[in-house]
């Protein structure tokens, strides 16, 4: 169960398909992705963002679906805000709802020039030998940031140019996202890239994979 719910958190990024997203209003967007492992649809994501001048507000939830969504009581909430600039993202707040079969668990964090601090797990965690120090971390965003900062609606030239460095708390990772195929005729493209775990996961973790590559599938709209 913990693989299910970190696999619900973390990967949506790099197994996200079937997707839909739509301007709610001027300055809201709403999106909703079904996460497929190996050819089955596993899961549900949804967000919801508000967009105000350079400030973001984003909120994600992911619930399985199908037949993990039969055997496994778990589920993910996580909200964002901070501030973007074209390709770049200052997070100012995150907090993450988990809920598996020992129960629900919450944790807050914040940042304070650009290095995070966490606020608060409940319940507490034990101590992780291999967990990374947050005061060393100055420049990563959230996971909830990143999701949507690879999701989202965005100007074209936007799409294809993510390299940001993901902290959760715990564990350090990497996004990247480039190489973009030539537009269509029916104004689809393709970015290549890739998600890497940096430092903060168990050795037989990284030995079992620390790579993972990402395609992202875009199309231009009306717009």
């Amino acid at each position: 169960m913990t693989r299910v719910s970190r696999l619900l958190q973390a990967m949506v990024i790099v197994t996200a398909a079937t997707a839909t997203s739509v301007p709610a209003s001027a300055g809201a967007e709403t999106g909703t992705f079904d996460v497929i492992l190996r050819g089955f649809r596993a899961a549900t994501m949804k967000y919801a963002a508000r967009i105000e001048g350079d400030r973001y507000a984003v909120t994600g939830r992911i619930a399985p679906s199908g037949l993990i969504g039969a055997i496994a009581d778990v589920s993910y909430k996580a909200t964002s805000q901070g501030r973007q600039r074209g390709n770049g993202y200052l997070p100012f707040s995150f907090v993450e709802e988990r809920k598996a079969p020992k129960g629900v668990s919450t944790a807050t964090m914040s940042f304070k020039g650009g290095v995070p601090q966490v606020k608060q797990y409940n319940p507490p965690r034990s101590a992780d030998p291999n967990a990374v120090d947050p005061r060393t971390q100055k420049g990563t965003v959230d996971p909830m940031t990143v999701i949507f900062a690879s999701l989202r609606d965005q100007p074209r030239e936007n799409a294809c140019a993510l390299n940001m460095s993901v902290f959760d708390g715990k564990r350090r990772s990497q996004v990247t996202l480039a190489k973009s195929t030539a537009e269509n005729g029916e104004g689809k493209f393709n970015c290549s890239g890739e998600y890497r775990r940096i430092k903060g996961w168990s050795g037989e973790d990284m030995a079992e994979r620390s790579r993972f590559p990402v395609q992202m599938t875009y199309q231009r709209q009306q717009n």
